[in-house]
């Protein structure tokens, strides 16, 4: 779609982000520039500016703002997690605990997220408004959850899979849904794109817990089986558990003061095991559906932007 350069879009994104994490607290405002400049590829706000061009009103003011706001939003729950993971790392950077302190990141999270709420005070449409404050709450309860779930081994798949909706599914989806919402398209048409949204964040979180088992540290820029590490039951780990009942038996026995070399073991089998071809092409799955239902969707322009994106998805499975 000429009108749209992905490129100038994240550049637009990258420069309110910066504006709005200014603060009168420099350390608030140094910890925020620091996450902001440790990486990230900017998917939820794209996702919403495509959306926003599905309808009539294409490419509107309202997308930039929730746009920024999911951004904000994505980054807040990325210090809290670290927190709750007594993470060292974040995309090979220094996490805002490590660098400054607990009660910094923590309050740094806080301040994002009030920053992002702030922002949504400009967008007019009452129903975006409903719509991104419940949201928020189930975040918050989406943190909550993984932090009770750590070090839980007898986890249903479906308990992990509302989980990581709640984790990465939801923003994504909430950026295909209120995206398109401000085009002004019709409701079956924000139904559509919101249902591709939670598919392809869904499929994009799956392969998130495979990688952090087959990648390697300079890659995740962080410890390979970080989330393991961490206590998290991801979708490989429950797999090979229904599979081996010895497996099983060493993931029960996990907490965190269990030895390197027990982590390193179980981290090893489930690197070599047939779980991270199945959990791939239940991620697949998961992209497919999202794929057939962008068919079905009027905007010929929007389309193949949708699809390169969900192949680049796909070629992070490799």
């Amino acid at each position: 779609m000429s009108r749209i350069n992905v490129n100038q879009e994240i550049k637009k994104i990258e420069n309110m982000l910066k504006v709005l994490i200014q603060s009168e607290d420099k350390t608030l405002e140094e910890a925020s520039h620091h996450l902001l400049t440790s990486g990230g590829k900017r998917v939820r706000p794209l996702f919403v500016l495509l959306s926003s061009y599905i309808g009539q009103n294409k490419g509107n003011d309202e997308a930039y703002n929730v746009a920024v706001a999911l951004e904000l939003i994505h980054m807040a729950t990325l210090v809290h997690d670290d927190v709750i993971d007594f993470s060292d790392k974040r995309r090979g950077n220094l996490t805002i605990e490590k660098k400054w302190d607990k009660s910094t990141a923590i309050l740094t999270g806080n301040f994002l997220l009030s920053k992002a709420v702030t922002h949504l005070s400009q967008i007019k449409d009452y129903r975006i408004h409903q719509i991104l404050s419940e949201a928020i709450l189930e975040v918050c309860r989406g943190e909550l959850f993984q932090f009770q779930d750590q070090f839980r081994a007898h986890q249903s798949l479906t308990n992990y899979l509302r989980r990581i909706n709640r984790k990465t599914a939801l923003l994504i989806q909430l950026a295909t849904q209120v995206g398109t919402m401000t085009s002004n398209a019709d409701d079956q048409t924000v139904h559509k794109m919101k249902t591709i949204g939670h598919n392809i964040g869904m499929s994009f979180q799956i392969v998130d817990d495979v990688l952090d088992f087959t990648s390697s540290e300079k890659k995740l820029g962080k410890p390979v089986g970080s989330d393991l590490r961490n206590g998290h039951m991801t979708l490989p780990v429950l797999l090979e558990m229904k599979k081996d009942r010895h497996f099983a038996e060493k993931i029960e026995q996990l907490n965190p003061n269990s030895s390197k070399a027990l982590f390193d073991e179980c981290i090893n089998q489930i690197r070599h095991s047939s779980v991270i071809q199945d959990s791939l092409d239940i991620s697949k799955r998961y992209l497919d559906k999202a794929t057939e239902l962008l068919e079905t969707i009027e905007n010929d322009d929007v389309k193949p932007l949708f699809k390169k994106l969900i192949k680049k998805l796909q070629t992070r499975m490799r």
